[in-house]
């Protein structure tokens, strides 16, 4: 009896430390559907392309003598600045009034940019991974021995609370700040926030630098926690994210949330009990169901007007 409990608290930890690493990506994704009711396909190579921002900076500052905290909060520095740089970058090209009245344009020309990043940071690895040396030897900030062993190593955790402080902040922002009021305000309709004197235009720029930064955190995420950054994650990681934020209620900041942990107990829930080589298949039949039983998610509200035009 001890053992299965000590084995379910293990899982449940586990469960937590995925879903600190889908949330800030699920919510990235909300942030954006909500001011601009499209599909921005690229974050998850955003934090590709961050992540191996935060190996080089890490490495570099290993490098240098720094200890291994200095050099994870340095990493997370590089990261979200990295996403939050090309987030503002690209804000002018994919926010422009054209592009943002045909959907499968906007659409596409996201995974055009998915592609660009992805070949980018291809070459530059020269298709390899690129790895950082473990921090903190192994450490663990938990560990309950007894007929079934309890662990949380040091570095997921570090990244859990990195990934709650960080929610924490972006939920205050957008919903105790006047730049949240404008948020929500041009999510409802650019048009009339901007006759109430409200800057549309630099409230959605502002936003997918925010988005951009978020999916930054999650490339740090993914390349301190594992080690290494990889050209070729964007695609699945961005995938589950955005279907995390689908399943929560898209364009919804709690349903977001409530995806990524969704789809993170899922995923452990079957890692656990079944083989591993049938989790994604079983975690995307999980996703099929729930849109047709739920197509607006689970907290979504019925859209009508597929076609509204938020410029």
């Amino acid at each position: 009896m001890a053992q299965n409990l000590g084995y379910i608290l293990q899982q449940g930890l586990n469960a937590l430390q995925l879903a600190s690493f889908y949330l800030p990506l699920a919510l990235a994704f909300a942030i954006m559907q909500a001011i601009t009711g499209r599909v921005f396909l690229a974050f998850g190579d955003v934090a590709m392309f961050a992540s191996f921002a935060a190996v080089y900076v890490c490495f570099d500052s290993l490098l240098q003598g720094n200890g291994d905290m200095s050099s994870a909060v340095l990493s997370l520095v590089a990261a979200m600045a990295c996403g939050g740089a090309l987030g503002a970058a690209v804000a002018r090209l994919f926010l422009g009034e054209q592009l943002l009245r045909v959907p499968l344009a906007y659409m596409i020309a996201s995974v055009g940019l998915a592609i660009t990043l992805q070949e980018a940071m291809r070459l530059q690895s020269q298709s390899r991974d690129v790895w950082v040396p473990p921090l903190f030897g192994g450490q663990y900030v938990l560990e309950f021995t007894g007929p079934y062993t309890v662990r949380v190593a040091t570095m997921p955790a570090l990244s859990a609370v990195a990934s709650v402080l960080a929610v924490t902040g972006v939920a205050f922002l957008l919903t105790r700040t006047t730049f949240g009021l404008h948020w929500r305000a041009t999510s409802q309709s650019a048009r009339l926030a901007a006759l109430t004197g409200v800057n549309a235009a630099r409230i959605s720029a502002l936003s997918f630098a925010l988005a951009g930064a978020l999916s930054g955190l999650t490339g740090w995420t993914s390349a301190i926690s594992y080690g290494g950054a990889d050209f070729s994650i964007g695609l699945m990681v961005g995938f589950k994210a955005m279907f995390a934020s689908v399943v929560g209620g898209f364009g919804s900041l709690r349903g977001a949330i409530l995806g990524a942990v969704v789809l993170a107990v899922l995923e452990v829930t079957w890692s656990a009990w079944f083989s591993t080589s049938y989790r994604d298949v079983a975690v995307f039949a999980f996703i099929i169901v729930a849109l047709v039983l739920r197509p607006q998610g689970l907290l979504g509200q019925r859209q009508e007007r597929e076609s509204e035009d938020r410029t």
